[in-house]
């Protein structure tokens, strides 16, 4: 494979993918700014970016050598799930301790994938914008992995920056009304368990952390910037958000979402 540095980042490419690697090393760039600029975030100590044109070669060549050992053994439990993953997915990123790695379909893989989920949530997308804002997603979760943080802000962070990419918001503003759809007062259960079942769920969940996301970054960003300074456990970021506006952290969880909904709603009819 040809390899390209970029800004302490190394980008790994067949020598037949140079059109897709260009794109994405384009991206990475403008990204690692972004998260400066929005973030003040920095790469891990090792990352590797992957033009990627099989699940399989990537997690073998992106590993170290310890870890292949351990993939190759457990490789029979999880095939289904990653063939699965790579039916519906442009992208993602895969830590090995120390060692953060990413991998971006290039655009002509981006045409063979299912979007259903994709075409309820984003705004069209040309594809080579698209896998640009694949890169640029991705490398938001590379820099954030280490905090450990909530799930709907894990999320939420990387596609509130991929719209400052994009220069426009790219979730389309009627995925707001899956707010307002849950049951008043009901705390939503973290993670992503049942996914693959449930369209519905993780469309709410994936618009939950984007416009809450986008809710205190509008509001409140000095707050959401010295957030991510550290590690620190939910709890206690939660509790700090949850403190700053002025209820306790089972408050924030039950009624953040209808807060984050009335500023945009209100927003819209002003």
């Amino acid at each position: 494979m040809k390899t390209r540095s970029i800004r302490g980042l190394t980008l790994y490419f067949d020598a037949q993918e140079e059109e897709a690697a260009e794109l994405i090393g384009d991206a990475c760039e403008r990204s690692l700014d972004l998260l400066r600029e929005l973030w003040e975030l920095e790469l891990p100590g090792e990352c590797r970016v992957y033009v990627m044109t099989s699940w399989l070669r990537f997690l073998f060549h992106s590993a170290p050598w310890p870890w292949r050992i351990y993939l190759a053994a457990t490789l029979p439990l999880r095939y289904g799930r990653i063939q699965r993953l790579w039916n519906v997915a442009g992208g993602w990123a895969q830590r090995y301790g120390k060692r953060q790695t990413i991998g971006l379909k290039p655009p002509r893989l981006l045409h063979g994938i299912d979007v259903g989920l994709r075409e309820r949530l984003f705004v069209h997308r040309e594809v080579d914008e698209w896998v640009q804002h694949n890169a640029c997603h991705e490398l938001v979760h590379a820099c954030t992995d280490h905090l450990r943080l909530p799930t709907w802000l894990h999320e939420g962070l990387a596609m509130v920056t991929v719209d400052r990419f994009a220069g426009k918001p790219t979730v389309k503003e009627d995925t707001l009304e899956a707010l307002t759809r849950q049951p008043p007062g009901a705390r939503p259960q973290e993670g992503y368990g049942g996914m693959a079942v449930d369209p519905d769920r993780l469309l709410y969940l994936a618009a939950r952390g984007y416009w809450i996301t986008r809710y205190l970054h509008e509001t409140r960003p000095a707050l959401l910037r010295g957030l991510l300074g550290q590690p620190q456990p939910r709890e206690a970021l939660e509790s700090t958000l949850a403190a700053e506006l002025g209820m306790g952290r089972e408050e924030f969880g039950r009624q953040i979402d209808g807060i984050a909904a009335a500023h945009f709603l209100g927003s819209e009819r002003r």
